[in-house]
């Protein structure tokens, strides 16, 4: 829409070429309705453009929506078609009732049409009610047309044989006022505008009828201009409407559908019942008498107005105890819920509370109170409750607050708002989480708190180490010397004990916000805050003060440790921790009580200075496959490992690569080059089931950015993504950042699968099956069967099998050795074995020649 009106620029452009060739075709329009209407021909024109205007706008509207505008549009074409036949064909002067008329007539009882199918859409519509205000509205009208003497409805002066073409234009103009007065005064708040707009619409039809019954009664150029003027703005009228409803449907909740009044459409009503007693008295003013057909419309006007407020009383009635029942529905329903509900106003002074709402904010149960929600809650919530509440709109955020209830009992609430429309009131739904979030804040301790020594465990290092610092901070890994000793001398309490003993002496050493943590076993580490070199001190101090003598009961033990430091600063934590760990194992390597830093004395396998790029350009860096196959011994799945044919330290392949990799910062490009060489390799295989996997190692992944390594690999070799398996194991979750588990998801979401490995060594299976989208799970049997108990360890498998059938997973028996081991576990339900026993180590064209040689 374009303007300060609101009105669609072809709408005006419409009424104003309407009006010129109005001015044009009226004066060579005879008014007795002899030879060419050329005016007749111009409402055609406009008619049709109603028709396209509408029709255009029907089209972008639902189905439900358009209903009321296609009894408009089939209207104003039949319009067109009337004029078009009376324009184009006249007779020799007004000549009755004829095809046109017929046609015509039909045409304009449209609107009402459509003011009905308006009325439906507006909640509880009472049918009686709008069939009697119409009724009143119309008779009304009739009774004021005949007091005054018009002609509409005495037309004496007009040609016996027309009188009732004037009488029916008459009448017309009053049905369709008293309809559209009814139909359109109440509508929805969607709905009002083109209501309102309906009425206008059917206002200028109703001009129109009468002033053409003035044209047959009083030939005239002006009734003829009048009328025609009238029809092209109701035509528009309706273009103009179309435009102001809804293209789709609106909210169909109670407030949306909810009755509006149009003050147009009042006015309408209110006016046609005033104006009887008004054209009563105008005529007893001029001394003349009511005829008996006004009596008889008074008398039908009061009839009805009788009925219609006694339909009122009775639907008055009938809403009061409907409110009342509904009053007292919900508040039955309020008072005995769990939950609490809450009226605020916007200085969030408490407007109404619940039983239960009254419990949890600590006021007394009898409901008086004049209190603000602000006074009840906790000084440190109040800014932030104020804040979330009078921000969010309906259906906000979810917000968590603390009340005091007296007595030392602080309860923690958890409330979400809604805002009542049209109001400045907020309700608020409240749960006492009390009991919830100090459990919730207990397992999280527990899952966070190693339950010994109460030192922080493992998962919450790492996530120490995987968060930002704004100074340097290195990492200590210790191991004690000499443990083992403890347990079996003196027992494991005793153990035990001295585990205690070493965490509370490691938190005398370290400052307040260093991070001492348990990562198992005697195994310590410690996240200090400083430089390499500061780090090396304190290590030093935790020897010193470990190598003191240790006293569990009866016993004392020269119990020490050795400690690996590495910076953080570098390659993050996960890297941290690798270096720490084998700065460890060099200490221990050197002696009891030794401290060594990541980076000194350490060797590598192969030499530093990895190029990895200048690797790949001369082709030592390749792949290897290892083949798993199904119970006929067809080959359906590989897994991709790298290799290294290095020339001097030979064939480095798998871990040790990885390793190596790792330690000199190049594991996330090993890690991004193996994802694409493994799906480029097995996209130019023959056989299109193959699929491959490719596996994560615990410690060398690179999380972030994995599902986009994973996207670019599949669309530069072209594989299929459900031919790309992405395999780890419950380590690699534990010991990778928090980004691990969403890329994984967002690879999953592309199609690719996912295989935990090692599947039935972790400590909280299901919990993964939980937390992991699995589609392949891998059993290493030969780890299952760790004291040769093969048959032990085949029971477990089974088991296994069918668990993960529950949930659709793929198994593969992995670890299989021989020819018997293999039919075992494919008697035990293991979809694919893989293993020794199986095709391993094999070049891409060494697989591909198998594939050929076995058909399927």
């Amino acid at each position: 829409m374009t303007g300060t009106t609101g009105i669609p620029r072809e709408i005006r452009w419409t009424v104003a070429l309407g009006l010129i060739g109005l001015a044009f075709a009226v004066p060579f329009s005879a008014p007795d309705g002899t030879g060419m209407q050329w005016d007749e021909l111009v409402l055609a024109c406009v008619a049709g453009s109603t028709v396209r205007s509408v029709f255009r706008r029907i089209r972008r509207m639902d189905a439900a929506v358009a209903r009321p505008w296609w009894a408009i549009t089939i209207g104003a074409a039949l319009f067109m078609t009337a004029q078009l036949l009376a324009g184009l064909f006249p007779g020799p002067e007004f000549d009755g009732f004829g095809i046109d008329d017929v046609i015509l007539f039909l045409g304009a009882s449209s609107p009402l049409v459509t003011c009905a199918m308006l009325a439906r859409r507006v909640r509880r519509t009472r049918w009686t009610a709008l069939v009697l205000d119409g009724a009143v509205v119309t008779v009304a009208l009739l009774v004021v047309t005949e007091v005054l003497r018009t002609p509409l409805v005495n037309p004496a002066d007009a040609p016996d044989d027309l009188r009732t073409l004037v009488l029916t234009y008459g009448a017309y103009a009053a049905v369709m006022l008293g309809g559209a007065g009814a139909l359109c005064t109440v509508s929805t708040a969607a709905l009002r505008r083109s209501a309102t707009v309906m009425i206008g619409a059917v206002g200028c039809q109703a001009a129109a009828a009468c002033s053409e019954a003035m044209a047959i009664v009083a030939p005239s150029p002006v009734w003829v201009a009048m009328s025609d003027v009238s029809v092209a703005f109701g035509l528009q009228a309706v273009v103009l409407a179309a435009a102001s409803a809804p293209p789709a449907d609106e909210d169909r909740n109670a407030r949306a559908i909810a009755p509006r009044v149009s003050p147009w459409g009042m006015a309408l009503v209110v006016l046609a019942m005033l104006g009887v007693p008004l054209a009563i008295g105008q005529s007893l003013l001029h001394g003349r008498s009511v005829s008996s057909a006004a009596d008889l419309g008074i008398a039908v006007v009061l009839g009805l107005i009788a009925v219609r407020l006694g339909l009122r009383i009775r639907e008055d009635g009938r809403v009061t105890e409907d409110l009342v029942r509904n009053e007292e529905d919900f508040r039955s329903l309020v008072e005995s819920s769990s939950d609490g509900v809450a009226i605020v106003d916007d200085e969030l002074r408490l407007l109404f509370t619940s039983p239960a709402a009254r419990a949890m904010l600590g006021l007394p149960p009898d409901g008086v109170h004049d209190s603000s929600l602000l006074l009840l809650v906790e000084p440190e919530d109040r800014l932030r409750v104020r804040t979330s509440i009078e921000g969010s709109g309906d259906g906000g955020p979810v917000l968590h607050f603390r009340v005091d209830r007296g007595e030392g009992d602080v309860g923690e609430l958890e409330a979400t708002t809604t805002v009542r429309p049209g109001s400045d009131r907020r309700v608020l739904y409240l749960r006492d989480v009390t009991t919830r979030r100090s459990r919730e804040r207990e397992l999280e301790r527990m899952a966070y708190t190693d339950h010994l020594t109460a030192l922080p465990n493992r998962a919450q290092l790492f996530e120490e180490l995987a968060a930002p610092a704004p100074t340097p901070r290195c990492l200590l890994v210790l191991d004690l010397d000499g443990f083992k000793a403890v347990n079996d001398v003196a027992g494991h309490e005793a153990g035990d004990q001295l585990l205690v003993d070493v965490a509370r002496r490691l938190n005398t050493v370290v400052r307040d916000d260093d991070l001492v943590a348990r990562l198992g076993g005697d195994e310590f580490a410690v996240v200090v805050t400083g430089s390499l070199g500061e780090a090396a001190e304190v290590a030093q101090r935790v020897v010193d003060v470990l190598g003191m003598p240790h006293r569990v009961g009866d016993w004392t033990f020269a119990v020490g440790a050795s400690v690996g430091v590495a910076s953080l600063e570098a390659a993050g934590g996960q890297t941290a921790f690798r270096e720490a760990d084998a700065a460890l194992r060099a200490a221990k390597q050197a002696g009891k009580g030794c401290v060594r830093l990541a980076g000194a004395d350490i060797p590598s396998i192969v030499p530093d200075g990895l190029d990895l790029d200048a690797v790949i350009a001369e082709g030592d860096f390749t792949v290897r496959l290892d083949a798993a196959c199904d119970a006929e011994g067809r080959i359906d799945l590989v897994h991709a490992v790298p290799v290294w044919e290095h020339a001097v330290h030979g064939v480095l392949r798998g871990q040790d690569l990885w390793g190596n990799a790792e330690r000199q910062g190049r594991s996330a490009e090993l890690q991004r080059w193996l994802l694409r060489r493994a799906c480029v390799e097995v996209a130019g295989l023959p056989d299109e089931r193959i699929a491959v996997a490719v596996s994560l190692p615990a410690g060398h992944v690179t999380s972030e950015g994995l599902a986009e390594q994973v996207a670019g690999a599949l669309t530069d070799s072209g594989l299929a993504p459900s031919r790309l398996i992405l395999s780890f194991t419950e380590e690699t979750l534990l010991t990778s950042s928090a980004a691990l588990v969403p890329e994984l998801e967002a690879a999953r979401r592309t199609g690719v699968r996912l295989c935990l490995d090692n599947y039935g060594m972790g400590h909280s299976l299901f919990a993964l099956l939980a937390r992991i989208p699995l589609d392949v799970v891998r059993i290493d049997l030969a780890a299952l069967a760790a004291r040769d108990d093969t048959d032990r360890a085949l029971q477990v498998l089974a088991s296994i099998v069918r668990s993960a059938s529950d949930f659709d997973l793929v198994t593969i028996a992995g670890g299989i050795a021989t020819a018997e081991l293999r039919d075992a576990a494919v008697a035990a339900g293991a979809d694919l074995v893989h293993g020794r026993n199986q095709p391993y180590d094999l070049t891409t064209a060494a697989l591909a020649g198998l594939l050929a040689a076995v058909p399927g």
